[in-house]
């Protein structure tokens, strides 16, 4: 027995050294976010509209000319800023400061056309005359109106952009870049005006005071019909010599829109094939996933949000929930490999009722994937002394804000049922079974069964003696 129990222990010792030389590591983020196709335009950037989520980026964030999607901005003001009713008038700068073997449909001096007849022209034809027009008719002069073009890229969050003019030929001070045109596009489409007008792949410009009607197309060739990609209703061409070809497209299918931003591509062919090919990853891949109440109570999403006054969170009626939020996660996600980061907003008084005193961003594989308010629910009006630390992280949360990249990996959960991306329970779990298998098996293997045949040899040899 004594012999058989060494036996064991060396083949118990053995099977782990074995296992030893199998170390077990968590998933790499590289390995989690699915892989991407490769395009060849020089920078491109595709993101979930609602969430802000970028699921692609290739130079997204650096500087480009960017030609006639320039007029998406021109268009966004005229939105904003216009009655579609409004008459604009063609000035004489408008027709002769605009090169004439630019892009136009060949308004004169004096004509006059509405609102909604410009965005036709600026959005389908491209039509820069217009897009001149326009600027003076909102800004009174050109200067003001690229004033105000700045002004509201700033305030969209762009990072990387500077308007001179209000149609995109070409100037050295004139830039932008496919993460500052996806953030403008985000918010075009939250107007109706823009999908009805710049999906539309045809239009007749009604007869004008100086000149007959005016058929236009689409310059856009998906949404002319030329070229077949499911789900696309809006977007806006752009192409200089110097610019290259760009291509701004909005993509909806099973409830989840992107955008794709293409700038920089060789040739008009490669444009629609990155964007094709940079949409269909985007909608094969990726799907919107609501965060439901349960991942994200109280005791199990949030550390201690308060120093100073604990009670508060404790307190039986008052509570601590996140708004409804969906995350765009990869098909495949795993919910232990999402983290978040929290940003605590100081408060001396909350109010009875709903209180948002914070928000949490949400991250899977290094990307950020959407964002919620940290709500307080108060039962009566309280004052408090509050020095919560925030945690300084961009501003994914804001509808006119999209949050790139972080530079550092967030290391909190965002669950409670999981722990993160260093989760190496259920591994360790996985590997001390396995290694019991093994250490039975090695103990039949190489003790129970030769001493069981041993012991039947000799009592054969009893019988037989």
């Amino acid at each position: 027995m004594k012999h058989r129990l060494t036996r064991f222990l060396s083949g118990w010792l053995c099977i782990l050294l074995f296992l030893s030389c199998f170390p077990v590591y968590p998933a790499r983020a590289e390995e989690l976010w699915p892989t991407a196709p490769e395009i060849t335009s020089e920078a491109a950037i595709l993101i979930e509209a609602s969430t802000g989520t970028i699921i692609y980026n290739k130079n997204g964030f650096e500087q480009y000319y960017p030609a006639s999607t320039t007029k998406l901005m021109t268009a966004l003001l005229a939105i904003e800023q216009s009655p579609l009713t409004d008459i604009v008038t063609c000035s004489y700068d408008s027709v002769h400061k605009i090169g004439w073997d630019s892009s136009r449909i060949g308004l004169v001096e004096g004509e006059q056309v509405n609102m909604e007849e410009a965005l036709y022209a600026i959005l389908l034809a491209s039509a820069n005359e217009v897009s001149y027009a326009v600027a003076e008719h909102i800004g009174g002069t050109i200067n003001n109106f690229v004033f105000m073009m700045n002004e509201r890229a700033k305030d969209l969050g762009c990072v990387n952009t500077n308007f001179v003019n209000p149609h995109g030929l070409d100037n050295p001070e004139h830039y932008s870049c496919p993460y500052d045109l996806a953030l403008i596009t985000k918010k075009l489409i939250e107007y109706p005006t823009f999908a009805r007008i710049s999906g539309a792949y045809y239009h007749e410009i009604p007869p004008t005071n100086l000149n007959v009607a005016r058929p236009i197309a689409n310059t856009h060739q998906i949404l002319r019909r030329k070229i077949k990609c499911e789900g696309v209703f809006a977007g806006k061409t752009g192409h200089t010599s110097i610019a290259g070809n760009c291509l701004v497209t909005c993509a909806e299918r099973d409830g989840m829109t992107l955008i794709s931003v293409i700038m920089k591509a060789p040739d008009s062919s490669v444009v629609y094939d990155d964007t094709i090919a940079l949409l269909n990853y985007g909608f094969e891949n990726f799907a919107i996933t609501p965060m439901d109440d349960s991942r994200m109570d109280s005791t199990n999403a949030f550390p201690v949000l308060f120093d100073d006054a604990e009670a508060l969170v404790s307190n039986v009626t008052s509570l601590l929930s996140v708004n409804g939020t969906s995350l765009v996660l990869p098909v495949t996600a795993a919910y232990r490999n999402l983290t978040k980061k929290i940003t605590l907003t100081p408060n001396d008084k909350l109010s009875s009722g709903e209180n948002v005193i914070g928000s949490v961003a949400y991250y899977y594989a290094d990307h950020y994937v959407g964002a919620a308010d940290i709500i307080y629910y108060s039962d009566s009006d309280v004052v408090v002394a509050l020095s919560p630390t925030p945690t300084p992280t961009p501003d994914p949360a804001s509808s006119e804000n999209i949050t790139p990249d972080p530079e550092v990996t967030p290391s909190t959960p965002a669950s409670g049922d999981t722990t993160g991306d260093n989760d190496f329970r259920p591994l360790i779990i996985g590997s001390i079974v396995a290694a019991c298998v093994l250490v039975l098996g090695g103990y039949l293997v190489l003790i129970e069964i030769p001493y069981r045949k041993r012991k039947k040899e000799y009592y054969r040899k009893r019988r037989q003696g």
